[in-house]
This record gives C-alpha cells, structure tokens and sequence, in this order.
C-alpha cells in the first residue's frame, strides 16, 4: 500500500471542550502553554509535522522555531514518538535536547519559544 502522509492533519480545537472529537485516531494533545487562548491540539493522524511554515500540520507563528521543526509518530504499539528534524534551536523533552523521544503523558515539549504539554489518555475516558 502506497501511504501518502500529505492529507493527515492535526484538528484545532479552541479551549474549554470537554471531550476530544470523535474522529481522532489517538487520545493525545499538546497544550500550548507560552501563549494564552490556544486550546488544546488533538493529534489526528499518524503522522504530525511540527514548525512554522503554514502548511505544517501544527505551525506556530514565531521565528524561533523552523520552517520544519519535528515531526509526532504515533506507533503501531500505541506509543508517540517526536523526531526533530534538525532545527535550528532543537527539539526538547523535559529540558534535554532530544533527536528522537518516546513522548509520555505530562511531557514538556518545547520547539524554540513555543513551550507544549504533551497529555494522552486512555480511549475509555479515564485519562486525563
């Protein structure tokens, strides 16, 4: 099977929602944290591309991150990995500069300037 990543996106959804839309692949989110107002950003598809330019599937409008800053694997097993994609001022995990990391619920990701809390939970709702 030819797999084309071009047509998986991120879903955008502005804050105070309760629930995660039905449609997702996966129970996770990044919480933007550097900025009020951004809500939470569902990860919908296999293949995340992270940075600034507007045709990222998460781009973020501020000159410290790169034009293609990283990119989240949802795996097979269930797990999500971030790879950076040599950015100019890293991808980092917790504090650490990472190339490539598992990502685990309360992760903080941070892409230059724009700081993200990784949270996943369970499909049945009892995560957080």
């Amino acid at each position: 099977m030819n797999a084309k990543f071009s047509f998986w996106s991120l879903f955008r959804r502005r804050p105070a929602v309760a629930s995660p839309p039905s449609r997702l692949l996966s129970h996770a989110r990044f919480i933007r944290t550097d900025v009020v107002g951004k809500g939470d950003l569902w990860l919908c598809s296999p293949l995340c591309r992270l940075g600034r330019l507007p045709d990222n599937d998460l781009a973020f409008d501020n000159d410290s991150v790169s034009s293609r800053h990283a990119e989240v694997y949802h795996l097979p097993d269930g797990t999500f990995r971030i790879c950076d994609l040599r950015s100019t001022n890293g991808t980092w995990v917790n504090g650490e500069r990472v190339h490539g990391h598992i990502l685990k619920n309360g992760d903080v990701v941070e892409l230059g300037e724009v700081r993200l809390h990784f949270r996943v939970s369970e499909e049945s709702g009892s995560g957080v």
